[in-house]
């Protein structure tokens, strides 16, 4: 692949929250989830784990946990989206905790966990599907573990729903890079 082609995939990849009925094969789901296990991350500790959620009753639990937060003022403002009990697939990027708990620790963990969920999302984008990178429902992150059977020592970083987009949707919107970067101290024009 060379810069034009990767900047296309870049220009072209959306938050999709609406879906088709249509399954997403696991053969799919696993070459994607190789091209995530490519990412750089602190130390070549590797910390992540991916759990591939296909039952709805699981989908159908972590989705009102979504909601919950979405009546929460902070989730206001939240965009409209599919009810994840009918998302063909959910990915929980999960990870030990390598580097420990605490600032420092949640740091370097994220630095390794976070460049692996955007190859995710890239390499899905890639083969045609939807994703939306998910967060919110980590202030309830209490009651997600426990619906994965994650052991002590997990963590859930992320929910990906993941399928066929239900509508087609173009370039995504970006400021101009001159109006997001500075030249040696912030504040020097680009």
């Amino acid at each position: 692949m060379d810069l034009e082609a990767l900047e296309q995939l870049a220009a072209t990849q959306r938050a999709v929250r609406a879906f088709t009925d249509q399954p997403v094969p696991d053969d799919l789901i696993a070459r994607i989830l190789r091209v995530a296990t490519r990412a750089p991350n602190a130390r070549n500790v590797q910390p992540w784990h991916f759990i591939v959620i296909r039952d709805r009753e699981t989908k159908r639990a972590i989705a009102d946990i979504q909601s919950d937060m979405t009546n929460q003022p902070r989730g206001q403002s939240s965009p409209d989206r599919q009810n994840w009990a009918d998302v063909p697939v959910l990915i929980a990027v999960c990870s030990t905790l390598p580097f420990g708990e605490g600032r420092a620790g949640d740091a370097a963990t994220a630095g390794s966990i976070y460049p692996a969920v955007q190859n995710l999302l890239l390499a899905a984008h890639a083969a045609g599907l939807g994703t939306v990178l998910t967060t919110r429902w980590r202030l309830n992150e209490e009651k997600v573990a426990p619906l994965l059977n994650l052991p002590a020592g997990m963590a859930v970083h992320a929910v990906i729903p993941m399928g066929w987009p239900a509508v087609k949707l173009g370039k995504n919107r970006r400021k101009p890079v001159a109006e997001v970067t500075s030249r040696e101290k912030f504040g020097n024009a680009w």
